[in-house]
């Protein structure tokens, strides 16, 4: 450290300001990471930072590595779905605008076990059926030879390659192709940013940090905005994109346009590829799972191809034709045949970039859930491969054109995060990163100032809505735009967002709402009242909604952390009386069920007011309510055909 010598003569003057050089040379060191290791300044920083700061939102920073998470975490590995090297790789001529299929002779040779070229390779067609979410049949066996050129009605196919005389399996493959389009005349006259929304299902942003840090540190390029301020509108899901892709809540479109959990309404959705296709862009959609595709979990699914490029079909022909194999810690399918199921839907999204991005205005949204949905740790083994994602995007080039949204839906809403302190911020805080292109932002500068400056301010899915609306009329051609119908103060996020914004002026009902400052109750009869009229609440929706016959009465375990509401400056509700907004964590005894309540609640006249479709389910229920197909109230239901003996189950946890 520093010394400094004392004399009698030194007047005050002199003795403050030496103390003032002092404190200023102290503070250097702190902040160069002179004094303290990096660990005591990421904690001194945790205490202090927010993601938004604001009279109305105090967003809180999480320090990743903290000892909680520390504690219960774990780092996985990459497991590769073959050791093979490809004997079939595809390319695309550009030249004749078609894929050609080509074989890798040193596999060939080292496969065969010989130095011949001779072979026998065949493929079958994935034939699309009427129905737009699912493919017929498999063509006939066609064979091709060296670099076979695919026809332009093949958007799919399953290759099997074997020895000459056929008698034994060299290798068997599957491959999906985004076939040339022909571009509308014109089409390069106005510029249009294209939009590729590449999203990963359940990944919070301080989960990015944690267990990707090289695509964190990715995200930081120029060009790249993280909206730090982001704060999800909905539990799961299915109404968190829905929101991003209509500007609707479900509940606001069983009123305006149609229950979309009957058959044909989503096609009667106005989502947004459809005004996209309208003003001449060219669409895609795919994703990796098909059982909990947002679409079809629970749900319909479309009854028409919704846009131009559609995956599911293929998707279904890749699960039900190929082999199907699971890494050591995966509850969903790792692998289709001998490929990881997230590389199909990436390489569908360059293959929809490298054709068309550079010739015309494209959307596309890819959407992964098979590695992350239902085990957070492994994001770590997959960093590299989504970090080689990025890397091929800018290899390509496909980033000199596109407005890329790198986003999720929520961070985890069950497993081992939920019993830490940040349990509530993590489910609530999805990561969303927009990223601009060079052009994008020389034209227009206002815009990107307004979105940099919107990083750390109160934003949601209906701003994001807003803002693939704003893209689309990017020069104000069209008059009378309709933004988002369940947020109308929200707006786009090229404009600046009030700094003083609350969450119900983004759409954000308090049950999901991370700005606010809450403090731990100690337990006592209040806060146990509390959870139990909770969850009579549940037991009084299960009845009301004629669920009794199947879903078990709830009764109050244990009530594991009770929160309430630290109140603002401008609210003048006295301490302590009144209602109040409280949080409570609490387990019930049937299945060990554990749920998480918002709540209004005044403890002297044990008033409470609660949505209990707000009420979080943060444990596994999928086994607990396969009696029920509805996707909301399968949360609250404990199926009584599955009712199991406790400790059994803590025994198996």
């Amino acid at each position: 450290m520093f010394k400094i010598k004392t004399y009698s003569s030194v007047s005050s003057k002199q003795f403050i300001l030496c103390v003032f050089i002092l404190f200023l040379l102290i503070m250097w060191n702190i902040t160069s990471f002179g004094v303290y290791d990096e660990l005591t300044i990421k904690n001194m920083e945790s205490k202090k930072r927010f993601y938004v700061n604001s009279s109305k939102c105090q967003m809180p920073y999480v320090e990743p590595f903290n000892t909680e998470f520390t504690n219960l975490y774990t780092q996985k590995n990459f497991t590769p779905c073959s050791n093979q090297s490809d004997l079939i790789t595809v390319n695309f001529d550009s030249i004749l605008n078609h894929y050609v299929l080509h074989v890798n002779k040193e596999v060939l040779h080292k496969l065969s076990q010989s130095n011949s070229n001779d072979f026998a390779c065949f493929y079958q067609n994935i034939i699309y059926g009427q129905s737009a979410d699912h493919y017929d049949r498999m063509g006939n066996r066609t064979k091709f030879t060296h670099d076979y050129v695919v026809p332009l009605n093949v958007e799919g196919m399953l290759v099997e390659c074997r020895s000459a005389d056929e008698k034994r399996i060299l290798q068997e493959d599957a491959f999906t192709f985004v076939q040339h389009q022909k571009s509308p005349p014109n089409s390069e006259r106005d510029r249009k940013a294209s939009v590729i929304m590449y999203g990963i299902d359940t990944v919070s942003r301080t989960n990015l940090r944690r267990l990707m840090p090289m695509v964190f540190e990715f995200l930081k390029s120029p060009g790249w905005y993280e909206m730090m301020g982001y704060n999800k509108v909905a539990d799961n899901s299915f109404p968190n994109i829905f929101a991003v892709l209509t500007g609707y809540s479900p509940h606001s479109a069983v009123n305006q346009i149609c229950d979309a959990s009957q058959p044909g309404c989503l096609d009667k959705i106005p989502f947004i590829w459809k005004e996209m296709q309208r003003e001449g862009y060219l669409t895609a959609y795919a994703e990796d799972s098909l059982n909990i595709n947002t679409f079809n979990y629970l749900k319909p699914g479309f009854f028409r191809k919704p846009t131009d490029y559609y995956f599911r079909p293929l998707l279904d022909a890749l699960e039900k034709e190929t082999f199907n194999l699971y890494c050591p810690s995966c509850k969903m399918k790792y692998c289709l045949g001998r490929r990881l199921v997230n590389s199909y839907i990436f390489d569908y999204c360059r293959q929809f970039m490298q054709r068309f991005v550079a010739k015309r205005p494209i959307w596309g949204m890819f959407w992964s859930t098979h590695f992350s949905h239902d085990d957070f740790t492994m994001l770590s083994a997959m960093q590299h491969k989504v970090l080689g994602d990025l890397l091929n995007f800018e290899k390509d080039g496909s980033f000199e054109h596109t407005i890329m949204i790198f986003f999720s839906d929520h961070g985890s809403r069950y497993g081992p995060l939920m019993a830490t302190k940040e349990s509530f911020l993590e489910g609530r805080q999805p990561m969303m990163f927009i990223y601009l292109p060079p052009w994008f932002r020389i034209k227009y500068p206002h815009y990107v100032e307004a979105l940099a400056q919107n990083q750390n301010r109160l934003s949601s899915n209906f701003d994001v809505y807003n803002t693939l609306k704003h893209i689309i009329n990017i020069e104000g051609l069209v008059e009378h735009t309709k933004w988002s119908y369940d947020c109308p103060q929200c707006q786009s996020l090229f404009y600046p967002l009030p700094e003083t914004r609350s969450c119900s002026e983004a759409g954000i009902p308090e049950a999901y709402c991370t700005c606010h400052n809450y403090e731990e109750v100690q337990e006592d009869r209040g806060t146990w009242r509390m959870a139990e009229l909770v969850v009579d609440r549940i037991n009084q929706y299960l009845q009301y909604h004629n669920l009794q016959s199947l879903c078990s009465n709830l009764t109050l375990r244990v009530v594991n952390v009770t929160e309430v509401r630290m109140l603002e400056n401008d609210e003048h509700v006295s301490q302590g009386k009144g209602l109040r907004n409280y949080h409570t964590k609490f387990q019930v005894h049937q299945n060990l069920a554990q749920f998480f309540a918002t709540v209004l609640y005044d403890r002297r006249t044990e008033e409470l007011q609660i949505n209990v479709e707000l009420i979080s389910r943060i444990n596994r229920y999928r086994t607990d309510a396969e009696c029920l197909d509805d996707s909301v109230k399968k949360l609250y239901c404990i199926c009584l055909s599955n009712i199991r003996n406790n400790e059994t189950i803590l025994t198996i946890q």
